[in-house]
């Protein structure tokens, strides 16, 4: 493995509750080289996965990552937003050009997909993670890699230099009806702090975190722990 791979399982055995996660899995070969930016994508939620936690049966929750690739060092786009009352796609607002989605109930669990237009209301499934961790049944990690390359054409590698980056956390994706519940990046009791998606470079080894960021994520700002994002961190290793 990389050292960025074995970094990834470094990461989602740094929790006691996390131990036991296992399970490397490998980017189809038809999907063609691997050679852009790679990054490391990790969450942390305060209770266990809804999906894949025996004291809570039923549909699981809806847990991903979304992104909107830039050309800009520093966009001033909005990037990805949380959908917080119904409506919409049912789950990511603002602007966004891929989301990647965990689902215990698919095979494999993690699915990367594309959107198709600035609306956000179509979307294509387009392909998996290079390196991705199952978390085991009560876990409460998500852990993945991504190439650049698997997001867009070889030829257009070199024009992103910048990605816009919201860890999404909901209960449903219904567009319309009550009972929302939610998490992102930032304090969602604030308002001013609903929009904060971190920015990564593209171009420039390092680590984001909820340490580095100037609005940490905090716990409590829902009230189910399985959708409470705790910790989280983005890693980048420029081409």
């Amino acid at each position: 493995m990389s050292k960025l791979q074995t970094n990834l399982f470094l990461a989602a055995t740094l929790s006691v509750v996390a131990s036991g996660l296992a399970g490397c899995a490998k980017y189809p070969p038809q999907a063609g080289p691997a050679n852009g930016a790679r990054i490391l994508f990790r969450m942390r939620t305060d209770g266990p996965l809804r999906g894949n936690d025996p004291g809570n049966p039923g549909l699981p929750y809806v847990y991903m990552v979304a992104i909107n690739l830039s050309e800009d060092v520093a966009p001033i786009t909005d990037g990805p937003i949380p959908v917080v009352s119904p409506g919409g796609n049912g789950f990511v607002a603002g602007q966004a050009t891929h989301y990647i989605l965990w689902n215990p109930l698919s095979s494999p669990q993690f699915q990367i997909y594309q959107f198709r237009d600035q609306t956000l209301n179509e979307w294509t499934l387009i392909g998996t993670p290079v390196n991705f961790v199952n978390p085991d049944s009560g876990g409460n990690i998500l852990a993945f890699e991504l190439d650049i390359s698997q997001l867009v054409p070889p030829a257009d590698l070199t024009r992103y230099r910048s990605a816009q980056v919201n860890f999404l956390t909901m209960n449903n994706t219904n567009t319309s009806g009550g009972g929302r519940l939610w998490d992102a990046l930032g304090d969602s009791r604030i308002l001013t702090e609903i929009n904060s998606p971190v920015t990564v470079r593209l171009d420039v080894d390092r680590v984001y975190n909820n340490a580095t960021e100037p609005n940490p994520e905090p716990t409590g700002d829902t009230s189910d722990p399985a959708l409470d994002i705790a910790d989280w961190s983005v890693e980048v290793q420029a081409p």
